[in-house]
Formats: C-alpha cells, sequence, structure tokens
C-alpha cells in the first residue's frame, strides 16, 4: 500500500518523453481507454493551432466504445466538416482524465491546448527530445 503525505501534495510525476521526427513535428505518446479497460498508447502530433483536446480517427474512436456525444462542425484549414465527437478516457502521464474527443477524418491523433494546458511543453530541437510535464505547485 501506497502512502502519501498528509499536506495535500500529490506526488510529483516524471515528465512523459516525447519525440521529434524527421519532418520536424512534435510527437507526444497518449493512452487511449476502450470501454471494456484495454489500454492503447497512440503517438500524438502537438498542434498548438487545435484549441480542443484530442482528434483520433473516427473508426478507431467508434470501435473501442467510447460514447458518441453526436456531431459538430470543425474548420479544418479553409474547409468546415461535420465529425463526431466523443467522451473518452485517456491518459497524458499517468492520471486517466475524461476529455471531449473529435473523431478524425485521417489516421493522425493530435494533441491541441486544452489538454497541454496547466503543463509545460519542453522542446529542444538541438538534441531532438521533447518532455512534458506537469505545471509546478504554488505554494
Amino acid at each position: 500500500m501506497m502512502t502519501f503525505p498528509h499536506n495535500n501534495v500529490r506526488p510529483r510525476i516524471g515528465p512523459i518523453a516525447g519525440r521529434i521526427d524527421e519532418l520536424g513535428r512534435v510527437l507526444l505518446p497518449v493512452t487511449i481507454v476502450a470501454s471494456d479497460g484495454f489500454e492503447l498508447e497512440l503517438e500524438a502530433l502537438v498542434n498548438l493551432q487545435f484549441t480542443g483536446s484530442l482528434v483520433i480517427p473516427e473508426q478507431l474512436a467508434a470501435s473501442i466504445g467510447w460514447r458518441c456525444l453526436g456531431a459538430r462542425r470543425v474548420e479544418m484549414g479553409t474547409d468546415v466538416k461535420v465529425v463526431s465527437h466523443y467522451l473518452g478516457l485517456i491518459s497524458l502521464g499517468v492520471q486517466h482524465q475524461d476529455v471531449c474527443v473529435l473523431g478524425g477524418t485521417d489516421d493522425r491523433c493530435v494533441i491541441g491546448q486544452r489538454l497541454l494546458k496547466g503543463r509545460e511543453l519542453t522542446v529542444d530541437f538541438t538534441t531532438g527530445r521533447l518532455f512534458l510535464s506537469e505545471e509546478k505547485d504554488h505554494a
């Protein structure tokens, strides 16, 4: 059994290591949890222009049993497309969280601003390494 200090300080979660691919794209691992509890780790592109949480392929979201909340119109470049959105359990690090996830029109996974909120993203293009850390506690 694990015990924590009684001063309401949660344990520090280590940084998540990602990578920069050969095209210079920033990629982070994200774990999605199917409705039956099966966990699948995906590599997702970080897109700071995307204000939502996460996009995963539409077929994948439907096949893992996530609850579909309906459809919505979203701007994709200069086009407006209708995509489904789902309530999904994901993990970007250790803690699981429920997020609204858009079903994508291609096979890419994309992490947006809402999922990165409260975290610190460090990108080192010199070494090709990147880390995502939880926000530091303010005393």
